[in-house]
């Protein structure tokens, strides 16, 4: 009996061993040319005969082995033979940290998905919701079910971050013809651009910390980068009637199913309307202005209490720090419940708490007169100089 036990435990400690063994070589990764990621494994060997590693998403070289990343020639677990029982789970098999980069479960400039945190919203990839059941979906009659390829292509496209060249089956990409003259602003759309060809171009920087990676001779030109969102003004060698193209695209892009959403005040109110014949008035987001694209008030993927922020541009960890650093110096439990959404539809993958975003960038409505505890109260003639106190709005330099 004591033999038996004695064997038991000594399995228990191999295995035991093995497992942090497994762990550790995960921790301990290096990408190679073969192996540039967990589980994913191509040849070395480009088209040309040069030692060069192809990317995963796009790009295939004639000897490529990336079909196998993601399909099951013979076991796949859908009609479309992935390798996993459906779309999500596929995608997630990488994109939720395991891979290294490109964590969709951690904040980005695309905001989160997949959080459980307070407050937390999201576009659902993983329920049976239908493409036309979007919100403002007006004309939109799509049957499809949303999933993660309804927003990207994930056999490559022209555009970054994979962003589908048409969606839910609308080619949505225009050039325009953008005259603006004081504060009015005239748009006309022109022709579309041909499929293949860029219709949305975000501001990609490489990540510092895939440096390795970036600087390598052998991965075929694969970058790791970090997006700051959409260009909201003329570089790296942009025009200024580019910058207008991919920020009036990108909306026209989340238009393709939300497409009551993008409205058109050139000409007056909105001409369409509701079911019940009311008209429809809301921000223009077919717009070249400052704030006046989707993205600037609403993140793609999701949102959540750490990645909300109030008018002065501050999240959670920023209130946390000390006022020193320019934070507040508040608790966690503090910070969190200054921050809780607490709008009765939720935050609606909103970037900023509650109607905040409205506070920052409609600076004239800061002036408020009668405001006991500032300059003059209660001299109500000299309204300007009443501001609520404590008041920054500095966030809206967040807003593009």
């Amino acid at each position: 009996m004591s033999k038996l036990k004695f064997s038991l435990s000594a399995f228990l400690v191999l295995v035991l061993v093995s497992m942090f063994g497994a762990f550790a070589s995960a921790a301990e990764f290096t990408p190679t040319s073969t192996n540039p990621a967990p589980g994913i494994h191509v040849g070395d060997v480009d088209n040309a005969g040069n030692t060069n590693t192809h990317k995963t998403h796009g790009n295939f070289q004639n000897n490529t082995n990336s079909c196998a990343n993601c399909h099951s020639t013979h076991n796949g677990e859908d009609e479309m033979l992935l390798m996993k029982s459906g779309e999500k789970e596929l995608c997630m098999s990488c994109h939720d940290g395991t891979m290294g980069f490109y964590n969709v479960k951690v904040a980005s400039e695309a905001g989160v998905i997949d959080s459980h945190e307070m407050n937390a919203s999201m576009h659902n990839v993983d329920s049976d919701l239908e493409v036309k059941a979007a919100p403002g979906a007006l004309a939109n009659t799509s049957t499809a079910t949303f999933e993660c390829s309804s927003c990207h292509n994930p056999h490559g496209s022209a555009n970054d971050r994979l962003l589908n060249e048409t969606v839910a089956g609308k080619q949505y990409g225009n050039n325009y013809n953008v005259t603006i003259v004081g504060y009015t602003e005239t748009i006309t759309k022109l022709n579309k651009i041909p499929v293949g060809q860029k219709a949305i171009k975000l501001n990609l920087v490489e990540d510092p910390a895939y440096a390795d990676i970036n600087n390598s001779s052998t991965m075929s030109g694969l970058k790791i980068y970090k997006s700051n969102g959409i260009y909201n003004k003329p570089a790296d060698g942009l025009t200024q009637a580019q910058v207008y193209d991919y920020k009036l695209n990108y909306s026209e892009f989340c238009a393709s199913c939300h497409d009551d959403y993008l409205k058109n005040r050139e000409n007056g109110p909105r001409e369409m309307k509701t079911t019940q014949g009311h008209e429809l008035f809301t921000h223009t987001t077919n717009s070249t202005k400052q704030g006046r694209s989707c993205t600037a008030c609403h993140f793609a993927h999701g949102t959540d209490i750490t990645t909300l922020r109030d008018t002065a541009g501050k999240t959670i960890e920023d209130l946390q720090k000390p006022v020193a650093d320019g934070g507040k110096g508040w608790t966690e439990a503090t910070a969190k419940a200054y921050m809780k959404e607490v709008s009765p539809k939720g935050s609606s993958l909103k970037r900023f708490t509650n109607m905040s975003v409205c506070w920052a960038c409609h600076q004239s409505t800061h002036q408020i007169a009668n405001t006991p505890g500032t300059t003059n109260y209660p001299n109500t003639t000299d309204y300007k100089n009443y501001l609520v106190p404590g008041g920054d709005y500095s966030g809206k330099n967040l807003i593009k």
